[in-house]
C-alpha cells in the first residue's frame, strides 16, 4: 500500500513572516527546532502565537504525525499526547492515519524513519541547497503493512532499543566523570608530594 492510501496528509498551518514568541500567546507552535528523530516533539519549547488570517487552525491531535521533510534529515515524529490548542509550522506535512486503517501511528513513524524508507526518499529528495521531499512523492512511498500484533512488536523493540541506547549513554557519561575525577584526584597526590619535596 502507498503512504495516501493509509494516512490524510495537510499542510502545516499557514504563519505568515518569522515566528516570534508573544509570552501569554492563545496557541503553541511545533516548529522544527522542537522535534527529533529519536527523542520526539520537546513541547516545552514551543512558541506561542495569536493567530491572525481566516484560516481556522486545525489543530494537532494524539495520533498525528509530524514528517520533516526538508533538510539533510528526512524524518517523522509522533504527537504522542493530547497537545492543547498547538499547530504545526508550515515546514511541516500533518499525516492523519484514515479511520479504519490497519495501521499504527507509531509503526509508521518507525516505518517512516527506517533504512527501507530512508532508500526511497533518497531518489525522490529534491533541490541541492535545501534538499526536500515532495507531496506527490510522500503521498506515493509504499508502506509494507504487516499485522497489527506485528507492528506492536516492532514498535516496543524499537522503544526499548532507544531506552538502551538512553541508558548507554548515561553510563558512559557517568563513567567519563568518575575517571576525570579519580585522574585529576591522582594529579592532585603528585602535584603536593613534588611541592614538598
Amino acid at each position: 500500500m502507498n503512504l495516501k492510501s493509509l494516512a490524510i496528509l495537510m499542510a502545516g498551518h499557514p504563519l505568515r513572516g518569522s515566528i516570534d514568541h508573544t509570552p501569554g500567546g492563545e496557541v503553541a507552535v511545533a516548529q522544527m527546532k522542537d522535534v527529533d528523530p529519536e527523542g520526539g516533539i520537546s513541547k516545552d519549547r514551543f512558541y506561542r502565537v495569536n493567530l491572525t488570517g481566516r484560516k481556522n487552525p486545525d489543530y494537532l491531535r494524539q495520533g498525528d504525525i509530524l514528517f520533516v521533510g526538508r533538510g539533510y534529515r528526512i524524518f517523522a515524529v509522533l504527537v504522542d499526547e493530547d497537545l492543547k490548542q498547538t499547530v504545526a509550522s508550515p515546514h511541516f506535512f500533518i499525516l492523519r492515519i484514515k479511520p479504519e486503517k490497519p495501521i499504527r501511528p507509531d509503526y509508521l513513524v518507525w516505518y517512516i524513519n527506517h533504512t527501507r524508507a530512508q532508500r526511497y526518499f533518497s531518489k525522490y529528495v529534491a533541490g541541492t541547497a535545501l534538499p526536500h521531499i515532495n507531496r506527490q512523492a510522500l503521498e506515493d512511498l509504499p508502506v509494507i503493512l504487516p499485522p497489527l500484533q506485528i507492528q506492536d512488536r516492532i514498535v516496543n523493540a524499537h522503544r526499548c532499543r532507544l531506552k538502551e541506547k538512553v541508558l548507554l549513554e548515561t553510563l558512559i557519561e557517568k563513567k567519563k566523570l568518575f575517571l576525570n575525577e579519580l585522574l585529576d584526584k591522582t594529579l592532585e597526590h603528585y602535584g603536593t608530594h613534588e611541592d614538598s619535596v
